[in-house]
């Protein structure tokens, strides 16, 4: 797969929806001392490794100058260009090469810069495709920090930054690192969903896959309880947005029937999960075989009627 950088898009809508999405949002005091707690813990992580960026020193001498910050922004997009070029051509050293350029020339807007954050996520974004997750933590924990700050605890490139940071946590084996980072990412999703239709729009779709993930990292530390209960919710979520015959809900129920099938005088219960996952295989085959028009018009007029939400 190419390489987009999907950050360098999502940066470009902060100075228009962050400052809004913050103004209407007032989180509850529970939220507020979870956000608070994360931030700590971000603010306290190692810090990383950013050439031509010491924030202890004051900015450059010619941040004031308009010509010479164009310049130099206008050659930090050529690095990002050259980077997504070099990875097209599966050239991973250029790749790599280019954007460590970019990420020197993002510091001369300082360490908490909007190109410092989008530079931070894109190296952070090659080293996950790369399977290099030790090196991207330390990005992800430093862009979650300074978007943060920047755009705001609720802001949907925020948001996206902490759940990579649990992904790549999850995948190094760190399970309660990870289970912390999706608690964070889901009551921020419900905050911003509560608060504002901006932040509905943007995050309602990425909360069942975060409560998938959550429901995985809890598994691993032994909370068989609280991922059923994750996993409940996210097959409600997910009956609610496309129906209760949709294949999307096949990931939800098979992790379901893992788990009862471990847990003993549950048999039955995963009997039916897999049941639900033959029959919703079928119905992706269904789709697959392009026979499905009649099903998808099925499955467009469906709805929640039969699973209510966080219900099997």
């Amino acid at each position: 797969r190419c390489l987009h950088f999907p950050a360098m898009s999502r940066m470009r809508t902060l100075s228009r929806c962050s400052g809004r999405l913050a103004a209407r949002i007032a989180a509850g005091a529970a939220a507020s001392a979870l956000v608070n707690a994360r931030r700590s813990t971000l603010a306290e992580s190692p810090s990383v490794s950013v050439p031509g960026v010491d924030e202890r020193l004051p900015p450059p001498a010619k941040l004031d100058d308009p010509e010479y910050n164009a310049a130099v922004l206008e050659r930090w997009r050529e690095h990002v260009r050259q980077a997504r070029e070099a990875w097209q051509r599966k050239d991973m050293l250029a790749a790599e090469a280019q954007l460590k350029q970019a990420l020197e020339a993002a510091g001369h807007f300082g360490g908490s810069s909007a190109p410092m954050a989008t530079s931070l996520l894109n190296m952070a974004q090659f080293y996950r495709r790369a399977n290099r997750q030790a090196d991207a933590e330390p990005l992800l924990l430093r862009a979650a920090d300074v978007l943060d700050q920047t755009a705001g605890p609720y802001n949907k490139v925020t948001v996206i930054a902490l759940v990579d940071l649990a992904k790549t946590q999850l995948e190094l084996g760190k399970a309660a690192s990870a289970a912390d980072g999706f608690e964070d990412a889901l009551e921020r999703m419900h905050q911003a969903i509560s608060s504002s239709e901006d932040g509905h729009t943007a995050l309602v779709p990425m909360r069942p896959a975060v409560l998938l993930l959550a429901a995985r990292a809890q598994q691993k530390m032994g909370q068989e309880g609280e991922a059923e209960a994750r996993l409940r919710l996210a097959v409600g979520l997910l009956s609610e947005q496309w129906g209760p015959e949709s294949p999307r809900l096949i990931v939800p129920y098979d992790a379901l029937g893992k788990l009862y099938r471990s847990q003993l005088g549950r048999e039955a219960e995963a009997s039916d999960m897999e049941e639900r996952v033959g029959s919703l295989r079928r119905i992706q085959a269904d789709f697959s075989s392009g026979g499905g028009a009649a099903l998808r018009q099925k499955l467009s007029a469906g709805g929640a009627g039969l699973y209510g939400a966080g219900k099997c």
